[in-house]
């Protein structure tokens, strides 16, 4: 399978990119459109996903080098995030806390069970520390999981027309704003729109990650005990 999965991954992804130079609409994202692609490619011909999956593992390997490889803007831009750290962390504790409480509330009118809401509370962090989060929560990894996927997807597609529609302008906002809420996929968008929103993007993505992890279990204690 390799020589098919390995191939067809890597032409849809480069011919996506390639398409969206040409016509930079947010809908054409090289994530949204080859995972498309893909699933119906396998659920057409009846492929075993397992066997697909197994034959991107040369591409899934490469994901932990990337990760830190997002030091590099960190690393460029350490100047301005220093002179602007205390803003930085209460933005990100804002949004950390406005995701996690807006999860709570919806899930709670909507009569959610608590494993569910403890899969959906972790929607804006990236995907191997939702999972972990979710599941010290008492919530279902694979849940976490996906609806991580699909809130970095339609981070990345309606981001930054949202951005420009409510006319903030400053890159580091940007950057920010699109790190706090869409997580890796946003921060790999980012990095398309420049050196700043690609670096300020991935110190939200890692910041809002630990505060989750620090303060989703103190809002869930909090959450049980008001509402037994």
């Amino acid at each position: 399978m390799i020589w098919l999965a390995l191939p067809l991954t890597l032409a849809l992804y480069f011919l996506t990119r390639a398409l969206y130079r040409r016509l930079p609409w947010p809908i054409i994202n090289p994530v949204l459109i080859p995972t498309l692609v893909i699933m119906g490619i396998i659920l057409g011909f009846g492929l075993p996903f397992t066997d697909y999956q197994q034959g991107t593992r040369p591409i899934t390997a490469l994901l932990e080098p990337a990760v830190v490889a997002l030091a590099l803007p960190l690393y460029q831009q350490a100047r301005q995030i220093q002179a602007r750290l205390k803003p930085i962390l209460i933005c990100t504790l804002a949004s950390v806390l406005i995701s996690v409480c807006t999860t709570l509330a919806i899930g709670y009118c909507m009569g959610a069970e608590p494993a569910l809401l403890a899969s959906l509370a972790t929607k804006s962090i990236t995907t191997p520390l939702a999972m972990s989060v979710s599941q010290s929560l008492g919530g279902i990894p694979a849940i976490a999981a996906a609806v991580v996927v699909v809130v970095g997807i339609i981070g990345a597609l309606i981001g930054y027309p949202l951005l420009k529609l409510f006319r903030v302008t400053d890159p580091e906002a940007q950057g920010l704003a699109m790190g706090a809420c869409a997580h890796a996929i946003g921060t790999a968008a980012s990095a398309e729109q420049g050196i700043s929103q690609g670096a300020f993007a991935s110190l939200a993505m890692v910041m809002c990650g630990i505060l989750t992890a620090a303060v989703a279990p103190l809002l869930f204690a909090l959450y049980h005990w008001l509402v037994p």
